[in-house]
């Protein structure tokens, strides 16, 4: 039988195994002299936030103690929304080049979080806070070299 408890686990557990595999794939990523961070630095970060979050996920799920619900998943519906994130994951892909980083992260967050939710606030404000990290943080903070809007080339 699948319960949000054990799917749960089995999720976090596969998110912790997907934060170490980036964590390998970055970890000879050289630097070069005279960088403000090592190229690394950015994996290494969403590396270890998702081996962070897959824990807690799997530790959370592990000793909850409430009623067991019962998961009837993936239906037709769970497998539209895989292929709509997948799709919408791909074209973010595409557009990051020629749109930059802070634009096509907008466009992505807005638009899956409006998906998912079905509200239009929220999707703005998530997608909003997202650009204006990648760009004050990222780019302009830390220097890292996120690709830029074609019009700024």
């Amino acid at each position: 039988m699948r319960t949000q408890r054990s799917t749960d686990i089995a999720s976090g557990l596969f998110l912790v195994a997907l934060g170490f595999l980036v964590l390998i794939a970055a970890w000879d990523i050289q630097s070069v002299y005279g960088e403000v961070l090592p190229p690394r630095t950015l994996p290494f970060t969403l590396a270890a936030c998702t081996i962070l979050g897959g824990l807690l996920l799997s530790v959370r799920a592990y000793f909850y103690r409430g009623e067991d619900v019962v998961v009837e998943w993936p239906d037709q519906g769970g497998w539209m929304r895989l292929l709509v994130t997948f799709l919408s994951l791909f074209v973010y892909l595409l557009l990051i080049e020629p749109l930059g980083a802070s634009l096509a992260s907008f466009c992505f967050a807005a638009f899956l979080v409006w998906y998912l939710d079905r509200r239009i606030l929220p999707a703005l404000c998530v997608s909003a806070a997202l650009a204006l990290v990648i760009e004050y943080a990222f780019i302009k903070g830390l220097m890292m070299p996120f690709p830029a809007p074609f019009w700024t080339r």
